[in-house]
C-alpha cells in the first residue's frame, strides 16, 4: 500500500520489532500464569485469608498450588473446555517467536545482500498471519470462556474479578493486528524477489549507475554518484 511506503524505513522495522517483542513477553507470561506466576491471571476469588487465582496451567491459593495440569477444573463454575482451550496462548508461543525472528535480520542488515538469505517477507507473511490468528482467538475464547466462568461464581453468591491476563491478552492481541496492518517494509530485501533476480531490481537495493561507482546515503536512501 502506498501509506506504507511514507512510514521511514527505521521507524517501520523499529515498531514491529517492539511490537512483536513485546507480544511474544505478553503471550510468554499469560501462558505461564497462575500457579506459576499467581499475580497473572484469568479470575481472582479474594477472599481474607488471601486470592484464590486462576491461570493457563493449574490454579493456586493461600494454602494449595494445583500442580501444572493441562485442561483442569474447579468446582461447577470453571471446566475442562474452557481450561483445555488455555492451550492455545502455549502454541502462540511459537508462532510470535518466529515473527520476531523474521524481522529482527531487517535491525542489522537491511542494506546488505546477505538479506537474500536470511531476510525472507514470505516466511514473516507466514508465521505472523498465523502468529496474529492465534493470539486472537486465544483472546476471544478467553475472554468468552473466563467471563462465562466469573458470571457463574456470581449466580453461586461468589465475589470473583477478572484477572490481569485478560487485559494482557488483549494488548498481545492488538500489538499483532498493528503488525498485520503495516506489514513488511516495502523498502526492505525481499528473500524470493532477490534469489529469482540475483538482486537485481529487488525492492530497497540500491541501483549502481552506467559508470559502475555510487554511494548510498543511509539517510536517504539515494544512490548519488561520485565523479
Amino acid at each position: 500500500m502506498a501509506w506504507q511506503e511514507k512510514i521511514p524505513y527505521g521507524a517501520h522495522v523499529i515498531i514491529l520489532f517492539t511490537l512483536a517483542f513485546a507480544a511474544l513477553i505478553l503471550v510468554i507470561l499469560i501462558t505461564f500464569s497462575s500457579p506459576f506466576i499467581s499475580s497473572i491471571n484469568f479470575l481472582r476469588l479474594p477472599s481474607a485469608s488471601g486470592d484464590t487465582t486462576f491461570g493457563s496451567f493449574g490454579w493456586c491459593s493461600p494454602d494449595f498450588c494445583l500442580p501444572n495440569q493441562v485442561a483442569y477444573e474447579f468446582g461447577t463454575q470453571v471446566n475442562k473446555a474452557l481450561t483445555g482451550g488455555m492451550m492455545l496462548w502455549a502454541i502462540s508461543i511459537i508462532f510470535t517467536f518466529f515473527t520476531v525472528l523474521a524481522i529482527l535480520p531487517l535491525l542489522f542488515v537491511h542494506e546488505s545482500k546477505a538479506l537474500r538469505t536470511v531476510g525472507n517477507r514470505i516466511f514473516f507473511v507466514y508465521t505472523m498471519g498465523l502468529a496474529t490468528l492465534l493470539v486472537l482467538v486465544a483472546w476471544l475464547y478467553s475472554i468468552y470462556g473466563w467471563s462465562i466462568a466469573h458470571r457463574a461464581f456470581e449466580v453461586a453468591d461468589v465475589e470473583v474479578k477478572l484477572g490481569s491476563a485478560i487485559w494482557m491478552g488483549l494488548v498481545a492481541a492488538l500489538c499483532m493486528l498493528i503488525i498485520f496492518i503495516i506489514r513488511w517494509p516495502a523498502a526492505a530485501w525481499d528473500g524470493k524477489t532477490t534469489r529469482a533476480n540475483g538482486g537485481t531490481g529487488a525492492r530497497g537495493v540500491p541501483q549502481i549507475p552506467n559508470n559502475g561507482y555510487y554511494h548510498y546515503k543511509r539517510t536517504t536512501r539515494e544512490v548519488v554518484p561520485r565523479y
